[in-house]
């Protein structure tokens, strides 16, 4: 739709089939985000109503989630998607700025999905038709602004966030034993009795030669809990171990965020920095423990576990075992005089089982399937995907019979044969039917590229590089070829059986 088309439109008594997106601003943190996109939804309805925007409620787009990038915001890429193939006239939004103010990718993306639906973008202040000049190069100046005055705000808070964390404040979530005050300005902490008591008994059972599961089922048979009465576990016990805050300090810096993949599979990761990257910095709150008790703890520590950072990874097997009854990850601990252990940290689940063997169980599984795949290659027997296909091109004919429905309800509305009432009613059903083809739709095709994605041939090749390499390589190397090659590893040993009595079920990546 162009400025023309409207200007028709508003003559003739059409309403403009639109959506409507709503996202909090930065400028906007002293709202509730309901608060605020209740708000921005009735300044819009209203707008829509005055000027012959027809908004069905399936159609308004509510981000509930910040993000910077495009695709960290999900609503906004449905409504990417939506636009893309010509579902709407129109998008209203409170300005420019809450469609998209990432990167230089993001914001050409967004700008020229509308430009090339002929989609307007509407807000209480402007209209923008993209396929102009004018509301083009206006569009760009407004998304390059908005990006400078977010960069500039981003930049402020972390400097002022830094700035207090140095002063002595203590600005995350207050941990067990804590909770949070303030002195003066600055945000801080003081002690809660009753728990930093079970604070000083973990410690001090540590310290007395007890491990984490031992204490874990002390402090729970005390009666201590957590804040919302969960019970203790050995991985709270172990954070609680290693968290300074307990002598008075603060860890700042502890993990940097990080964005890997591009396009659609840019996510962002948590990562642990290396301890000259990390602060520790003297608060303003008490110590709930004394130096003395903390350095015993810490050098017992150091001497039972291993560790995992960015440069020392412990375990090759890391991030790909699951326990088959929780789902949790497994953790590899040195236990029984420092032999590597392979536990599920959910207390009662699955038993553990020594590395060693479940290394030796993945790597000999690997040769298995690597065997299996070989004849299948030979055999080189194509996927049959005949019924999915068959499904496929029934739920695409019943799409495009919606289509031509909607259509008719255009031309309904147009000649009159259907208030906007009765035309609102209708379109809602067929939304709501073509919703459930699409994704009816979308679940077969996932089906079928992963049907037909299983290159046989491909993986035979990875998993022979894997074997190859395997037994000659470092840690990280050893986990990095694994992490080629399997998808996921489901673990399951039953308690009190052989030491070698668990089972592996390993998928393998699909390769297109």
């Amino acid at each position: 739709m162009t400025r023309e088309d409207l200007s028709a439109y508003h003559d003739a008594g059409r309403p403009v089939i639109s959506s409507m997106y709503l996202r909090k601003s930065r400028a906007e943190e002293h709202m509730s985000l309901e608060e605020t996109l209740s708000r921005h939804k009735a300044a819009l309805l209203d707008y829509a109503k005055k000027y012959g925007y027809l908004v069905a409620p399936e159609d308004i787009y509510e981000e509930v989630v910040s993000g910077e990038s495009l695709f960290a915001r999900p609503q906004m890429l449905r409504l990417m998607e939506a636009v893309s193939s010509g579902k709407y006239e129109a998008v209203l939004c409170m300005d420019m700025q809450r469609l998209g103010r990432g990167g230089m990718y993001d914001q050409g993306f967004i700008l020229d999905t509308f430009k090339a639906s002929e989609t307007l973008i509407v807000t209480p202040e402007r209209l923008y038709d993209l396929t102009k000049e004018m509301d083009e190069q206006a569009a760009e100046m407004e998304t390059f602004l908005s990006r400078g005055e977010y960069r500039m705000i981003t930049k402020r808070l972390r400097r002022g966030t830094l700035q207090s964390v140095q002063n002595g404040a203590y600005m995350a979530n207050p941990p067990f034993g804590y909770r949070k005050i303030r002195i003066g300005r600055l945000s801080s902490l003081e002690i809660v009795p009753d728990e930093a008591e079970c604070v000083r008994k973990i410690f001090q059972l540590y310290a007395d030669g007890n491990g984490c599961t031992r204490i874990e089922q002390a402090v729970n048979a005390m009666g201590y809990h957590g804040r919302r009465g969960s019970q203790f576990n050995r991985n709270t016990i172990r954070l609680i171990l290693d968290n300074p805050v307990y002598i008075g300090k603060i860890r700042w810096n502890k993990t940097s965020t990080v964005k890997v993949g591009i396009g659609s599979e840019r996510t962002k990761k948590v990562i642990y920095n290396t301890a000259d990257k990390i602060q520790i910095i003297d608060g303003r709150h008490p110590a709930i423990i004394s130096q003395d008790l903390w350095d015993t703890v810490q050098a017992r520590r150091k001497s039972r576990y291993f560790y995992v950072d960015n440069k020392h990874i412990a375990s090759p097997l890391a991030g790909l075992v699951h326990c088959s009854k929780c789902g949790r990850l497994m953790n590899m601990m040195g236990k029984s005089k420092g032999v590597p252990y392979l536990l599920c940290p959910t207390k009662g689940c699955s038993a553990g089982a020594k590395f060693e063997y479940v290394e030796q169980a993945v790597l000999y599984q690997l040769e298995q399937m690597a065997a299996g795949l070989e004849i299948q290659v030979k055999d080189g027997a194509a996927p049959d995907t005949s019924a999915l296909d068959s499904v496929h091109d029934k739920l695409e004919a019943q799409l495009a019979k919606l289509e031509d429905r909607r259509n008719r309800l255009y031309t309904l509305l147009e000649d009159g044969t259907y208030s906007k009432d009765l035309f609102t009613e209708r379109m809602q059903v067929l939304t709501s039917e073509e919703n459930r083809l699409r994704g009816a739709l979308n679940d077969v095709e996932e089906d079928l590229r992963a049907a037909k994605s299983q290159n046989h041939k491909k993986q035979l090749e990875q998993l022979q590089t894997v074997l190859a390499h395997y037994q000659k390589s470092s840690i990280p190397a050893r986990k990095a070829l694994l992490q080629s090659i399997i998808a996921d590893i489901e673990y399951t040993k039953e308690k009190k059986t052989k030491p070698a009595d668990f089972a592996l079920s390993i998928s393998l990546i699909d390769f297109i």
